[in-house]
């Protein structure tokens, strides 16, 4: 087949022509997406999300508390692990019913216990917004309530543990105050009883001013060396507490607490916060033996053993204070005992109540400090947006999208189709191909037309009576039912063309035949019969097909007596032929043939009566001479005869007659088909004029205003 370039018409008119393959790929395409959606379809997951705003800010009371250091802990990177961290998530476990909310330590530590805690911070996703201050908190659960139940449990469970942890000093000095006051003021009661039974007892004791001054540097002494020795041993706390090794993930073990502002032990004891806050963090995805916990653990060494320094010199120094404290008063002491025994014993119990009614004052004052620290609570998180319930899922398929997208898939992969199956097609698919493929030029191409239109066209024309084959076989005869049609124009471009071809020859007979059935010879030709004879040439149509016999059925002719009686008969064809008469008396009537003009040129020979095999009276001498007298006696003969595929009857006629042309239904039969065809009747040394092309699909292009044609 000779190769052509093809422009965008030629594309679109390769996808018409295969748009039913196109359709069908599509459809499969979709029906496949469809059930594989529905088929493997996940279980739905639903997210709900909070977001939380965390800002670093400093009150006045934690001013004075402890000096504020800055640390990669509290930026907003650690805070998105904090919130997975195990303080957070443990308080969320409990909450949801998780794991018991009254545990032992020891049960803490149990691998089920923590698997269940660190699970559910592998289920939460928290994430920073931009460059924003805030914190979005995820989570996914497969019941909408339960999403919703979770993000805004770790959203409150995240606010409660920075309050608890930037507020824990406060809470723990109140505490401390709060026992200290009941067990003072229980003292204070005791030491005013004392004094009371003691001078009632005893009556008034007087003292000189010698005395007295000697008893209140005695008693301030003593006061001092109280207060260092309470300072001493808490130190020593302080240091048997950072030697401890058994810190528990999640406690503040290791941390300790001291009433000394703006020191170096402070800052010391918030970097500590901070570090052990981090090592939280790691090992939500870390074992203890990771590189990075081990580094952690490093900085949190580093950081005790500054404050074991810190702390042992103060340790130090509280000693030499007590020391030299315990040799001033023992002095004093000595002066003490020379005084009489009543006025000492008086002197100690008003000591005595003085000392814890100044104790208690300062306990109170202290207190109400804590109570107003405690009410400026320091409040870093803010829950911005409460998660609310998700109302579809997540992971829900998007069917809508899928199918557009399968539709668009099938639609390429059908146009992909069509082009694999008009690259294999063996049939000839342009005018050009045909003329270079059988070396012969396209001399008509008859457009394909509706058959029930045409049905119904002919019933108008027809008597109401007719039968429907009647109908059928007069529908056929376009050129008598719409002179005026595409497909009577294409006929009569046909005739032209005939008439072009037979200039250089003269040409009086003219042979119609085909590679195979069905392909619209007899249609073609019983139509191009009428049209001439309309011109007002003599045309005789022979109907030389012996086998399967149609021009009689298309014009309402009797079959018998014909071609066939001439052959095998010693009668003359010339009294087998029909003419207008005949055809007034068949289904046309006389009214239609004679309003018809040019039918009086118009003789049909049919085929005759049905012999066995037409091949044993097909005499070439005798054929010859039939067509001899035919072309003498008419302007032009036209033959309709059999397929050349299934039988030889046209390749006998064809080498008898002045020309052949070859009906070729596009696309009916394939290219080497059609080649065999040309073979045979070249190779019985015909004149075969050229091809004429049926079936073919005609539609107006309106760019042009002129007529097209695309193969169906």
């Amino acid at each position: 087949m000779a190769q052509y370039e093809l422009n965008v018409i030629d594309y679109w008119l390769i996808v018409k022509k295969r748009k039913y393959l196109i359709l069908l790929a599509a459809g499969l395409v979709v029906l496949f997406t469809f059930l594989f959606s529905e088929i493997f379809k996940p279980n739905p997951l639903y997210e709900a999300s909070a977001r939380v705003k965390f800002d670093r800010t400093s009150t006045v009371a934690q001013q004075l508390m402890e000096t504020m250091s800055y640390s990669n802990a509290n930026d907003l990177n650690s805070q998105t692990e904090f919130i997975r961290g195990f303080p957070v998530m443990e308080r969320v476990a409990m909450e949801l019913g998780l794991v018991p909310a009254n545990v032992a330590q020891d049960e803490k530590r149990s691998a089920t216990y923590l698997n269940k805690v660190y699970n559910l911070g592998q289920e939460i996703k928290t994430q920073r917004e931009g460059d924003t201050n805030i914190i979005r908190i995820t989570a996914t659960s497969g019941q909408p309530e339960m999403a919703e139940k979770t993000a805004n449990s770790v959203a409150n469970a995240y606010r409660f543990e920075n309050i608890m942890t930037r507020n824990r000093l406060v809470m723990e000095s109140q505490r401390f105050v709060e026992e200290q006051l009941a067990e003072l003021e229980q003292q204070l009661n005791n030491a005013e009883e004392a004094l009371r039974a003691f001078r009632e007892r005893e009556g008034q004791v007087f003292l000189t001013d010698e005395a007295r001054a000697a008893l209140e540097t005695f008693t301030k002494l003593e006061e001092q060396h109280n207060e260092v020795t309470r300072k001493r041993a808490e130190g020593e706390r302080q240091i048997s507490v950072l030697k401890r090794t058994d810190a528990v993930i999640g406690n503040q073990t290791g941390r300790i607490f001291t009433e000394e502002q703006n020191a170096l032990l402070t800052i010391l004891n918030q970097r500590l916060l901070d570090l052990l806050q981090e090592r939280n963090t790691l090992l939500i995805n870390y074992t203890t033996d990771h590189p990075q916990v081990l580094e952690q653990q490093k900085k949190i060494d580093n950081v005790r053993a500054e404050m074991l320094l810190e702390l042992r010199a103060k340790l130090k120094t509280m000693q030499d204070r007590e020391t030299t404290l315990l040799d001033q008063r023992d002095h004093y002491r000595n002066r003490y005992l020379q005084f009489p025994r009543a006025a000492i014993e008086m002197s100690r119990l008003e000591r005595n109540v003085k000392v814890n009614a100044d104790l208690l004052a300062t306990l109170k004052g202290k207190h109400q400090e804590l109570q107003i620290k405690s009410a400026e609570r320091i409040e870093e998180v803010t829950i911005v947006a409460p998660a609310i319930i998700p109302s579809a899922p997540i992971n829900a398929p998007n069917t809508g999208l899928n199918l557009m997208v399968g539709s668009l898939m099938g639609v390429f992969l059908g146009i992909v189709l069509a082009f694999a199956r008009e690259s294999f097609d063996t049939s000839i698919g342009t005018i050009e191909g045909v003329e270079e493929f059988l070396k012969v030029p396209v001399l008509g191409v008859i457009p394909q037309f509706d058959g029930k239109e045409m049905e119904k066209a002919a019933r108008a024309r027809l008597p109401a009576h007719a039968s429907a084959s009647t109908v059928e076989n007069f529908s056929k005869l376009i050129c008598l039912i719409d002179p005026k049609s595409v497909l009577s124009e294409s006929l009569r471009s046909l005739r032209a063309n005939i008439q072009f071809a037979s200039m250089d020859r003269k040409v009086k007979s003219v042979l119609f035949t085909s590679a195979g059935l069905g392909e619209g010879k007899s249609t073609c030709v019983t139509n191009l019969a009428i049209m001439l004879a309309q011109e007002g040439q003599r045309v005789l149509l022979v109907d030389a097909d012996l086998r399967r016999p149609i021009v009689h059925q298309r014009l309402g002719l009797e079959r018998v007596p014909g071609l066939a009686d001439a052959l095998v008969g010693s009668t003359s064809w010339r009294s087998h032929v029909r003419s207008a008469t005949d055809l007034m008396l068949g289904p046309m009537g006389a009214d239609r043939v004679m309003s018809t003009p040019g039918l009086d040129n118009l003789h049909i020979l049919t085929s005759g009566s049905e012999v066995g095999n037409p091949n044993e009276f097909l005499n070439m001498n005798k054929i010859k001479m039939l067509v001899s007298e035919m072309n003498e006696e008419y302007d032009l003969v036209l033959f309709d005869t059999p397929p050349i595929l299934p039988v030889t009857d046209a390749v006998a006629f064809s080498s008898c007659v002045d020309g052949t042309i070859l009906v070729y239904q596009v696309g009916r039969i394939g290219r080497n088909a059609l080649k065999r065809a040309k073979f045979l009747l070249d190779h019985a040394q015909a004149n075969v004029m050229g091809i004429v092309l049926t079936n073919v699909k005609s539609e107006v292009t309106p760019d042009y205003g002129v007529y097209r044609y695309e193969y169906r």
